[in-house]
């Protein structure tokens, strides 16, 4: 793809939705995921350019990863739609608000394998992350995911 402006246009055009998708998974905001998308994207074009990026979608996940990471420092974000907002669901929203309240590391880990479907290999690529360490991060934030489901429904229903 280096040097060649019609696949650098191509790869953005088809990546950019699934990134502004997993930016938002991480960061809770559709400004914000755009921005960090967006930007992420022009990186991949400035390094594929220059010839320093070896696969395009590691170097994007990665570096979209890292950025949301260091925008979103605190657990503490509230997911927040309007109440009957078309296309909304009441569990999806629940999902979200419980992904947010994951560590960091356990979310970007939930994101990739399970959003976006990416195997344990290139999530930890992606991460720098060996595949041990991938495992117990996607153990940990499904275990924890579960419990905070529970919680809400259990809050829910009183």
């Amino acid at each position: 793809m280096s040097g060649d402006d019609d696949g650098l246009r191509e790869y953005v055009t088809s990546r950019l939705p699934s990134l502004r998708r997993s930016a938002f998974l991480m960061c809770g905001d559709w400004d914000l995921a755009t921005e960090l998308t967006e930007a992420c994207l022009a990186r991949v074009v400035d390094g594929t350019r220059r010839g320093a990026v070896a696969d395009a979608d590691v170097y994007a996940y990665a570096d979209l990863m890292e950025a949301c990471r260091r925008r979103n420092r605190r657990r503490e974000h509230v997911f927040v739609a309007a109440a009957g907002a078309e296309g909304v669901a009441a569990e999806s929203i629940l999902v979200l608000d419980a992904l947010h309240k994951l560590a960091p590391r356990c979310r970007a880990v939930l994101v990739l394998r399970h959003w976006d479907g990416f195997d344990v290999d290139a999530v930890g690529a992606m991460l720098d992350l060996d595949d041990e360490r991938v495992d117990a991060y996607e153990r940990a934030g499904l275990a924890a995911l579960e419990q905070l489901l529970a919680d809400s429904r259990t809050a829910l229903a009183r």
